[in-house]
């Protein structure tokens, strides 16, 4: 007798719907995989033997056939344990095969037959849910994870006995429809980091909010000590809470990852990711074989955070700027492609030389000319060009660090200020963030008068700017004015946007 059972595998963060076939014949007792099975899947053969025997039912006996299809797919993943030996024992008649219709299942065995929670469930379930699948089997731990979808029936089962009593009409688990999570359930980033710890850097304060309001990336160029990782740290403390249509793509990839646990089933609050200097380029937009998410895809919806960024090796730095535009990792892999969303708010941060020290008042430089020029190549003008506001941090002084200054704003006034800017663009009908408008549509949303095209065109010229430069300080001309809560972009927003592209002071 043939069996068939229906599960899933993902690639990238889609899902994709495969068929598992059993077939029980004649002959010498033997156990084949067939249709492209990676290792994980053709190790399964112990692991489903083991947990049958130890589960109390019969092992086959036989000439077994394991079939997956479609054939030109690879599958792999050890979350084909448990429907291998559901078709198995169907294909025995240990259970009926009328009671796997409409029925998809997931999850690895343990040796006495425990279902153990599997990586990757989110995206195979959503896409099962396209092709009409409405029941699935899971592993009862990754229960909080696979309600994110709320229009499908799960079932948790926790051990290859419950699941066969549930198919045999003996339910011991229990089948879920209620969404678990919801938009008000999403957490705010702000914990014990606060903007209020930031003395000073009234200037840099004003540049988060910015890069907060409309998604822009950011570099912060400085003296040793001057603030820009623990300004970099909160910036997560004034973005807006995640909606539901981001926490479930942000845990779809810490899924295929792998980076979900006890602690952290769902990631409710806004990624923050500051990968070290020495990280592959595999590392940080993703790869492998069967490639995973990089560290610019784990900081989607997010802060990707590059710390001391002339210290990354170049080859890694310039295969950023495809993703920073396209906000989107692209991979292929043996004739397939493989696409993870990279959507985060880029901040950079680093030294104006090796020492740390060029252009400060109160320390001498100890750099060569030739260690300064290597130092800046790192730093090309392409990936320069991609940045929207790039700012030069003095030193803090005595009376600013101490307090005897007035003291700025804190998290929760700045947040107040990106909410109030991002619900000014809405009102625009304005579907996405200011830095990821296209070209037609800065034109389309940045309304100006003449005076302000002449100031534009002026400036154009007087700085011999790229076009790609002019559509990216007129991106943060639109956030100022969304901040001001002004309708028309005035020359004094176009003015601020501009200083923010001018870094001859650190990189001259």
């Amino acid at each position: 007798m043939i069996c068939r059972i229906e599960t899933a595998i993902y690639e990238g963060i889609l899902g994709k719907r495969i068929w598992i076939e059993s077939d029980i014949s004649n002959g010498l007792p033997s156990f084949n995989i067939v249709g492209l099975a990676g290792t994980s899947v053709k190790e399964s053969h112990e692991r489903v033997k083991s947990a049958i025997i130890n589960s109390g039912f019969p092992y086959p006996r036989g000439r077994i056939t394991i079939n997956l299809f479609p054939a030109n797919i690879n599958k792999r993943g050890s979350h084909m344990d448990l429907p291998i030996a559901i078709s198995l024992l169907s294909a025995e008649g240990a259970i009926d095969i009328k009671n796997l219709k409409d029925f998809a299942i997931f999850g690895e065995l343990s040796l006495d037959g425990t279902v153990l929670p599997i990586c990757g469930i989110l995206p195979m379930i959503y896409g099962l849910s396209k092709n009409s699948v409405k029941k699935i089997i899971i592993p009862s731990e990754n229960i909080e994870e696979a309600m994110l979808k709320d229009d499908i029936e799960i079932i948790p089962v926790s051990s290859l006995k419950e699941c066969i009593d549930y198919l045999n009409g003996k339910p011991t688990a229990k089948s879920l429809y209620k969404k678990i999570i919801k938009d008000e359930d999403s957490i705010e980033t702000i914990g014990t980091l606060d903007f209020k710890d930031v003395n000073g850097q009234i200037a840099a304060k004003r540049s988060a909010c910015i890069a907060a309001s409309g998604g822009h990336g950011l570099i912060m160029i400085g003296p040793p000590g001057c603030g820009k990782t623990m300004i970099a740290k909160r910036i997560p403390s004034i973005m807006p809470k995640m909606n539901i249509d981001e926490i479930i793509e942000t845990t779809m990839i810490y899924s295929v990852a792998g980076k979900l646990n006890e602690d952290k089933k769902v990631i409710k609050e806004r990624p923050f990711r500051m990968p070290y200097q020495g990280i592959t380029t595999a590392g940080l937009i993703g790869g492998g074989l069967f490639p995973v998410p990089g560290e610019i895809s784990l900081a989607h919806n997010g802060v990707l955070f590059l710390d001391e960024f002339c210290e990354f090796d170049r080859k890694v730095i310039e295969k950023i700027r495809k993703p920073i535009e396209d906000h989107e990792v692209i991979l292929n892999r043996r004739g397939r492609t493989y696409s993870f969303p990279a959507k985060s708010t880029l901040i950079m941060a680093t030294n104006p030389c090796p020492c740390g020290y060029r252009g400060d008042s109160k320390h001498r430089c100890k750099c060569s000319t030739s260690e300064i020029e290597r130092y800046k190549k790192k730093l090309s003008g392409p990936i320069l060009d991609r940045i929207d506001l790039q700012i030069y941090m003095e030193r803090v002084e005595f009376n600013e660090l101490t307090g005897r200054e007035k003291q700025s704003m804190g998290s929760f006034e700045m947040k107040e200020i990106v909410l109030r800017a991002r619900e000014f663009a809405k009102k625009r009908n304005q579907n996405t963030n200011n830095a990821s408008l296209k070209n037609e549509e800065i034109l389309k949303y940045c309304d100006f008068g003449k005076e302000e095209y002449e100031f534009i065109k002026k400036a154009y010229e007087s700085f011999s700017l790229s076009p790609r430069s002019l559509m990216k300080i007129l991106k943060v001309a639109r956030t100022i004015a969304d901040i001001e809560e002004s309708k028309k972009v005035k020359i004094e927003h176009i003015s601020e946007a501009l200083n923010y592209r001018i870094t001859s002071k650190a990189f001259a």
